[in-house]
């Protein structure tokens, strides 16, 4: 109950802030031009027609794209952008939610009643992926209902962006969490975190492509090793491309799903212990 009771508190907290009913705006307003843009004939004759007609095959994750309309594509490139506003503007918003409980006075309160440590930590995170998730979801289900009643095309694998997507943000707050409790500053934490992510992302895999092209060999050089490492400490690497392969009906690998779960745990963890052990 002391649990719930800390879920409560943060998506009340996370409703009063103007920025989440801001994003539930901007997504209403995404349906809506949705709605506008599928009654057109040109445009829903468009979507269900075969994605071969109007991509190279050689771009896309799997070279069968036979079955793949042009709507899985669009839903890809939604999802896609998706899980990374997400993580971007999700960590913006809900960041202070871990360091607030820090603050003095706040804590002095919640030291005092008779509840661990961990629990606020854990409860605080909860709290914040559900706003995320009731954000995602809303959006999602929006979407996805405007393509089934408009085009009748009720491909029931759009949905699966909703959890993926969901888990991609609670890697990286996981780790978002873990830096706010040890520098106690929201920001700073939010500035290493997605310094992480980007630089895992992004940077290391290109080092590590170069490092190959240079040195002719997959198991030589530095940036090889170092990206290798990132790959397996740094929670929602690849996840996007587990989402895209799904949205294009390819065969799937849970891995990325799998590792960026086991990691979320593992750092939430971490920071839970790490304000268990800290001293106000």
């Amino acid at each position: 109950m002391k649990y719930l009771a800390i879920i409560e508190d943060t998506i009340r907290e996370g409703l009063a802030k103007k920025t989440i009913l801001g994003m539930f705006i901007v997504s209403t307003v995404a349906i809506v031009i949705a709605v506008l843009l599928f009654q057109m004939d040109v445009i829903q004759h468009g979507l269900l027609s075969p994605a071969q007609g109007h991509i190279q095959t050689g771009r896309a994750p799997q070279a069968n794209m036979l079955g793949v309309t042009v709507l899985d594509m669009v839903w890809m490139l939604v999802a896609s952008s998706l899980l990374g506003l997400v993580v971007l503007i999700g960590s913006f918003v809900t960041t202070g939610f871990i360091t607030s409980i820090m603050e003095k006075g706040t804590i002095d309160l919640l030291l005092s009643k008779p509840v661990p440590r961990w629990l606020y930590v854990a409860g605080r995170y909860s709290g914040a992926v559900l706003i995320i998730l009731a954000e995602v979801a809303y959006l999602i289900l929006g979407l996805w209902l405007v393509g089934g009643i408009s085009l009748g095309a009720w491909d029931a694998n759009f949905l699966w962006a909703i959890p993926i997507i969901t888990l991609g943000f609670a890697g990286v707050y996981a780790v978002i969490a873990l830096f706010g409790i040890l520098t106690r500053s929201s920001w700073f934490a939010l500035i290493l975190a997605l310094a992480l992510y980007i630089l895992a992302a992004f940077v290391l895999p290109f080092g590590a492509w170069l490092d190959r092209l240079l040195s002719g060999s997959t198991d030589q050089g530095a940036l090889s090793v170092i990206a290798r490492v990132f790959h397996y400490t740094v929670p929602s690497q690849e996840i996007g491309k587990t989402l895209s392969y799904i949205l294009l009906h390819q065969p799937v690998t849970v891995t990325p799903i799998l590792m960026t779960a086991g990691l979320s745990l593992a750092y939430l963890a971490l920071a839970s212990w790490a304000f268990s052990k800290k001293e106000f």
